[in-house]
């Protein structure tokens, strides 16, 4: 038995479902399914059983939550008292545009309150909940995740059209996606959160844009559409100081945005980092 079951547990009877579980825990649902079996195997007992919403816990499963949850907050509570004691190396998780457009200042924040930071950048916010729930950074910064008692949204943003300052439709007020089609397209290449929130969005409506470049990180993206390259769709954040070669315009689908959430099981790390922002 580990305390990695005891937070699956957890996380399964809060979210009463297997499927919405592992999306949290940024696990597969077969993976997580294993684990709970083998933690039911170890005790020999049946710890949820099927309804039709999804799942919910036995009597045995109520009495495991009850005491796992004592020991969760317990090893936080440790924890976090012998972090207090001395400087702290804090290890933060973060996607490509946030380290760079919106840590720098919570950095400097925790540097001036005695803290030093270790970034791990990473371009999936799976990768980040896999580094936090493994216990491997203190703090994730990461996009339209659930919120839950570790995991806090930031702030919510539009997504921009970038174009040439040359384009046709640089002088437009917005542009729908509708607009874009058979135009040639400077996209944020995969697992980039970015990308697969972009493809879920246009797979929900029917529309498809063509990808003739793919690329990994945003500076050359930028330089890419500067040279007339293509076209690209990037978070606000990311487009706030575009260069006068470029312009930044707005969508017409009001619904295409991210939000951006701050993962950490530490409250006084919280309140620091929410007081930076």
């Amino acid at each position: 038995m580990t305390l990695q079951q005891m937070l699956y547990v957890k996380i399964i009877a809060e979210t009463q479902s297997i499927n919405k579980a592992s999306q949290v825990l940024h696990l597969s649902q077969p993976a997580l399914t294993k684990q709970l079996k083998l933690l039911e195997n170890e005790l020999g007992a049946t710890l949820f059983e099927r309804n039709q919403n999804g799942v919910r816990l036995t009597k045995e499963g109520v009495t495991f939550l009850n005491d796992a949850k004592k020991i969760l907050n317990g090893v936080n509570s440790l924890s976090q008292h012998f972090s207090d004691s001395k400087t702290k190396v804090l290890h933060i998780g973060a996607l490509p545009s946030l380290s760079t457009y919106l840590l720098p200042n919570v950095l400097t924040s925790l540097q001036s309150c005695g803290y030093k930071t270790n970034l791990m950048v990473t371009n999936s916010s799976d990768e980040i909940g896999r580094l936090f729930f493994e216990r491997k950074i203190d703090a994730g910064f990461a996009q339209d995740i659930e919120e839950n008692e570790y995991a806090y949204p930031i702030l919510e943003e539009p997504y921009c059209l970038v174009v040439p300052a040359n384009s046709s439709l640089a002088d437009c007020k917005s542009v729908g996606f509708e607009e874009l089609v058979n135009r040639a397209m400077i996209l944020p290449s995969y697992p980039c959160d970015i990308r697969k929130a972009l493809d879920n969005y246009l797979n929900q409506h029917d529309i498809a844009l063509e990808a003739s470049i793919e690329i990994g990180q945003n500076e050359p993206i930028l330089s890419l559409v500067k040279a007339n390259g293509g076209l690209t769709i990037l978070p606000e954040m990311a487009v706030r100081k575009l260069d006068d070669d470029l312009k930044a315009i707005p969508l017409k689908e009001k619904g295409f945005s991210r939000t951006v959430s701050l993962m950490t099981y530490s409250n006084k790390l919280k309140d620091l980092i929410f007081q930076s922002l």
